[in-house]
């Protein structure tokens, strides 16, 4: 029963740990969870800010027919970003980015 018992917990132990060390904005865009995922990886300072980025991403790529679901939020959080510097300036991204640590 003991090493039932092992071989049924020591693994879902590890898995879990390994789940949990996972940051939510390292994690794979997802149309479902995006508003949720970035708001807990966000700070309350930044997240509105992290959504319309990731929204604006997500929407650039849509429209050159690229697939969101391989680049992990802060990917397309940094493509925002990119996005912003080319609509307004650089250095406007940039303090932006600063502010919104």
């Amino acid at each position: 029963m003991k090493k039932l018992v092992q071989l049924l917990v020591m693994p879902s132990l590890v898995l879990s740990l390994f789940a949990c060390g996972q940051q939510p904005l390292d994690k794979k865009y997802t149309s479902t969870t995006m508003w949720y995922d970035i708001r807990v990886g966000s700070t309350p300072k930044n997240d509105s800010l992290n959504h319309e980025l990731c929204s604006q991403a997500v929407a650039e790529n849509a429209k050159h027919g690229i697939k969101n679901e391989g680049f992990t939020y802060q990917e397309l959080i940094d493509q925002g970003y990119e996005l912003l510097a080319k609509a307004r300036s650089k250095a406007y991204a940039d303090s932006l980015r600063e502010v919104h640590k």
